[in-house]
């Protein structure tokens, strides 16, 4: 679901995949923002609610993909700073 972040030599690029995340993060904010305005625009109970609806659940889903890419990011992040650095390997961070 994510992509490998890697920098030169085939190595881990922390910027890159903190930035991807930032991203990701960013993304479903918007998207639960969207919902949120979307749900409290007008009162519900016109003809218009068959189109809402739907635009919500792919609003929703939206959101819900991207916050499980944002994990799945995290997780990768988590394992490589996890892992002993040693000389030029070393990631600053």
């Amino acid at each position: 679901m994510t992509r490998r972040r890697l920098g030169p030599g085939n190595r881990f690029d922390l910027a890159s995949a903190v930035d991807g995340l930032r991203q990701f993060l960013a993304r479903a904010n918007a998207e639960g923002r969207a919902a949120e305005d979307l749900i409290e625009r007008d009162p519900w109970g016109d003809d218009d609610d068959g189109d809402r609806l739907e635009r919500l659940s792919h609003l929703v889903g939206g959101m819900v993909e991207s916050l499980q890419v944002a994990r799945a990011a995290s997780d990768e992040i988590a394992v490589e700073l996890a892992k002993p650095r040693t000389g030029a390997a070393h990631v600053a961070c």
